[in-house]
Parts: structure tokens; sequence; C-alpha cells
């Protein structure tokens, strides 16, 4: 094949549940041999691991179709052999990486046969991830620019960070393993030369346990956690006359996602019925351009956007991405301090702990007259105190988040305490007796908060200013604290975690005697609906998910305590359930930003 001449084919799209859906035309290229090099390009030298000089891996230019096959234009990557393969593994696995105008490629077979999606934990069965530091700045957080993908060997998809509408995939069983093509829609404009940030890595599951992982750069196990663990790979080898293959796989995903939609909660489902069946045809076209993609794309957008939700989905509260601009930095940036604070232990002694206070933009503490709403929020199993905001003079994700929010109005300025379950009787059960005694009353003294002082009553009596939340373990905590301390906390965010009071993973195995208990708690200390609110959230992917999910639809049946409804104005409980959402931060931020402006409303 020729630069920029198209080969046919044909593809059956199972993923998009279109079973009809049969479309020929699309084309890969790579760059000729014979063609004139671009200018300032100089073709690198790998050794027989697939690396050049400088250990980076080298991705040739070419657009290979996803499918599933391998096209011979594969044959024009380099073979990558990974560095870092758990002991005793008998899988093995190789990539190969191309690029175009558009987009990153990869693909990776692998050596394995014995293969399991039988976890729930997406990680934890046979699949593929791939991480991407688009600026290869290496920051230790994940930024705007950073992704990270993951793809089993069924072609089941899930997002730790980064927008799924960017990753299109298709993936193929083999006799002794299995293959997977990726694609990764580019932000930033490529060229030879560019060099960016990755770490490509495979999963080895045995039934329900990952017993090993594969990895090209990472010897560590933290690239999900730490983008300065990811290697480079090299963009080379477009010519002058070498051109990108067409883009389907945008207008792909979004019928997808428009497949997806419940049409029940629609009005006028039928905006986007022609609209899909419209983008379906102009795939099956053989002699289909990027322009006509590009309007059905636009079309199949603009339906979306004209769906009136009814009455009853339009009170149910849905989870919103947040929006790139509000993850990066501005100049109305609050600040974090550090306090200590002592506690007993189970050992008789004592423990010393600690702390980090957000303090919004403007805050100041000799002006008495101003008063803030307290959020206590709490981290994870095998997290702490730095896990949300980091420290004094460290600007994460979600401090950014708030930031903003606080800066265009979305709300109110308020202090947020990020404490930590670990040290003193080091119990979830147990955190509420040290929050109540020592956190708060340290806390709503220091800073100018609604309470009067630290005294119990006035603790009490400024209740309706005071929420607790948490992710993972910290949500477990937050179902303690609803039942241990409602005369102080007047607004729960429980993300990610059930009710454990009566023994792990109590929200699936007893669900109904779980919301009769939290009911209870709050009927027995003499409120009302409307006098506590629970804003709870997880993803479909989460491990959480179906552990929380039976004890929120027990919760629903209690209509006398909770009156599920996203409009405040008639209920005091909602759940919010992110589509691909799995256990991570990246989605736990983006609950918090979901659900902020109800809190203190």
């Amino acid at each position: 094949m020729k630069n920029g001449k198209h080969k046919p084919f044909k593809l059956i799209i199972a993923t998009l549940s279109i079973a009809s859906l049969v479309f020929t035309g699309f084309c890969g290229s790579y760059s000729n041999v014979s063609a004139a090099p671009a200018p300032n390009t100089k073709k690198p030298s790998v050794d027989k691991s697939g690396f050049d000089s400088e250990g980076r891996i080298v991705a040739n230019f070419g657009s290979p179709v996803i499918d599933g096959s391998k096209d011979k234009i594969w044959d024009k990557a380099v073979v990558v052999k990974p560095k870092y393969i758990t002991k005793n593994l008998t899988t093995s696995a190789t990539f190969r990486v191309l690029w175009d105008d558009n987009a990153l490629y990869v693909l990776a077979e692998v050596k394995d046969k014995n293969l399991s999606v039988k976890s729930e934990t997406p990680y934890m069965q046979d699949s593929f991830e791939i991480f991407l530091d688009e600026n290869n700045d290496k920051t230790q957080e994940y930024g705007v620019d950073d992704l990270h993908f993951r793809v089993n060997y069924e072609n089941s998809q899930s997002v730790d960070v980064g927008n799924a509408e960017r990753f299109y995939t298709a993936t193929k069983k083999l006799k002794d393993g299995y293959l997977v093509e990726a694609r990764i829609a580019l932000n930033t404009k490529p060229a030879n030369g560019k060099v960016l940030g990755i770490e490509l890595q495979i999963n080895d599951s045995k039934d329900t346990d990952r017993i090993g992982t594969i990895n090209v750069f990472d010897s560590t196990g933290s690239a999900w956690n730490d983008t300065g663990k990811f290697g480079e790979v090299l963009l080379y080898g477009k010519t002058n006359g070498s051109k990108s293959g067409l883009n389907p796989y945008d207008l792909m995903n979004l019928i997808k996602s428009a497949q997806k939609l419940d049409k029940t909660r629609y009005k006028n489902p039928e905006v986007i019925t022609y609209a899909i069946k419209s983008a379906e045809n102009v795939l099956k076209n053989k002699k289909v351009t990027q322009n006509m993609l590009d309007k059905e794309y636009a079309a199949l957008k603009a339906a979306i956007d004209k769906l009136i939700l009814t009455d009853e989905a339009a009170d149910e509260k849905v989870f919103k991405t947040v929006p790139d601009i509000y993850r990066s930095e501005i100049e109305q940036q609050g600040t974090i301090e550090n306090l200590e604070y002592s506690v007993p232990n189970l050992e008789n002694g004592i423990d010393v702990k600690k702390l980090n206070v957000y303090l919004p933009y403007g805050y100041n503490p000799s002006d008495s007259n101003k008063k803030y709403n307290v959020l206590y929020l709490l981290h994870g199993g095998g997290e702490n105190e730095n896990t949300i905001f980091g420290g004094p003079d460290q600007n994460r994700e979600l401090k950014k988040i708030i930031d903003n929010m606080i800066a265009n109005g979305d709300i109110e300025p308020l202090i947020v305490v990020t404490p930590t379950f670990y040290g003193g009787k080091n119990d979830t059960a147990y955190f509420h007796e040290e929050l109540i005694s020592t956190v708060v009353p340290l806390i709503e003294t220091k800073y100018n908060t609604y309470a009067a002082s630290g005294d119990i009553n006035d603790l009490k009596a400024s209740r309706e200013h005071r929420a607790f939340g948490g992710f993972s373990m910290g949500s477990v905590t937050t179902w303690y604290i609803f039942v241990n301390c409602i005369d102080y906390f007047k607004y729960y965010m429980p993300l990610c975690g059930d009710c454990w009071i009566f023994g792990e993973k109590a929200g699936s195995l007893k669900p109904k005697e779980t919301a009769e208990y939290l009911a209870k708690a709050a009927k027995d200390a003499g409120y009302e609906p409307k006098d506590y609110y629970i804003f709870s959230a997880t993803g479909n992917l989460d491990i959480a998910y179906p552990n929380l999910k039976p004890q929120i639809d027990a919760m629903k049946e209690l209509k006398d305590s909770f009156i599920y409804s996203g409009n405040l104005e008639k209920g005091n409980f909602y759940f919010i359930v992110s589509d691909g959402g799995t256990h991570a931060w990246n989605w736990v931020n983006q609950y918090i930003y979901d659900i902020l402006p109800d809190l203190f409303n």
C-alpha cells in the first residue's frame, strides 16, 4: 500500500452493538521509504529489545485499522520487548507503537494460555494498560494532559484517568493468548522528533487475582500514581508524502455513547434515533471521506444536546465530568496549613497525629465577622492526610478544582479539613471519638467558623455548617459518622464505600438491615429527613459498586427517612453513578465537584 491510498476491508463493530454495521474504505498509511524525509529528522537505531540509544520506544508514522486484526502496516513498527516482568510469570508480551496526525496507536500481543476476567476489579483481570503523559512533563500527579486507560482481552474498557471518548480499542482472543489494538486521540499536534511520556503494562490474572504484571519501563508498580515513572516514546517516520488514515473512531465512540443513553429519561428520544441511523449509514459508505465523518459527528452531538429530560429524570442527580479548565492553576489560590494534635491509642499511650486544612483564597484570620462552612474529608485505606491535597505549598487536582469553583462562584468559600483515621485507635469504627473530642474543636476554634466555641452544645448548634465525607475506607467511616455524630453534622458524602455497621460488605450482604439501622439512628436522634442530607457516589466499574448499590437501593425504600431526589427541595438523598468509573481519585475528585454545590445549600 502506498502513502495516502485506501485499502478496503470489512469490519463488524461488536462493541457498538450495531449488528448490521459494516463499513469499508478506511485506510492505514505509513511512510514510503522512497519518499523524501521530513526536514530535521534522523532515523534512530534501536537495540534488540526495541529501544533507541536513550532507552525510548520509537514510533513510526502510520494509521492502522483498529479492528482486532494485525494489519501489514504493523510490520513497519518496531517490536518492543518489555523490561520488567514479575518473577515466575509464564505470560509474555510484545508491543508496537505507531502514530499519525491525530492519534497514537499501540499493538499488544500477549502469550497467555490461562485467561480470566472473573474479578470485579478491572486491573485484576487479564488486561492491557496504557499510561500517557502527552506533555512529557513527568509530574508526579496526573495532570490535564495525562491518561490511564485499560482494556481486558474481551474488549471491556475502564478508565482511571482521562476522557474515555479518546480511547478506542479492538481485541482478539488467540489460541495461545490475545491481541489488543488501541488508539488514543492526541490533544496536541504530533510531529517528527516529538517525545511523549508513556508506560505499557499487561496484567496477568489467575481466577480472581492478579498474579503479576509485565511493564515496559516501570519497575516499581507505581506508574498508576506517578507519571514520573513513565518512559518515553519518540515519534519518527513522517515523510513529505505521508498522510494519515481516516478517523471513524470518534464517531464510533459517540454512537456507542448515544446507544447507551436511557431513552426513557427523555421527552424526545426520537431526536437521536435518526442521527444514530444516519451516522451508521455513513460508516457503511465505501467512499466515505473525513469531511462526511466529521459532519455526522457534529450532527449526532447536536442531537444529543437537544434531548429534553422528563420531569422525573430532571430530578435525578447525574454525573458530570470536571471541565479541564477547572483542573488548571489559577491566581486566586487557597492555601494549605498543617496542624498536629494528640490522641490516646489502644496501648494506653499517646499518638501525635497530623491533618491538613484548606483555607480559601481571601481567608483573613483577623476577620471574625466572616464565617466559613467546614467540610471534613477523609482518605481511603493505605493513604494518609496528605493524599487529598498534599501538604503546604502543594497544589493537587482537588485543590485546583475547589479554587476554580470558588473563583467562578459555583460554591461559597469553605474550609476543607483532611485528617487520617490511622493512629490513635486506628479504626474507622472509632474515628468519630477523636473527631468530636479533638479534631472538630481544634479546627472550629482556630478558624473563623460558625461554632461559637468548642463546647459540645455550640458544636451541635452549628451542625448545619458542617459536612463529613470520605473515599473508600473514608466512605465506610462516613457512615459511622452518620450513625454516631448526626448531632454534629448535617451533610454526608460517602464515596465508593458501603456501611459496615454489620460487618465488612454489609451493604451487599445485609442491605435491608443496614438501611433500617441508618434510618433508626436518625429517628432515635430526633431528626426528620430535611435535618440531614446524604450525597453518595461511585462508578459502575468501582470495586465498591456491588456493595454500595444494594444498600442505596434498600435506603430508597425507606421513604420516611431517605427521600431520593437530586432536587434538594424534594429530597435529602441521592446517588451518582459514573459510567466506567473505577476506584480511583480521578473519579472521586469529579464526584466531589458534582456534590459540592449541594453542601450547605
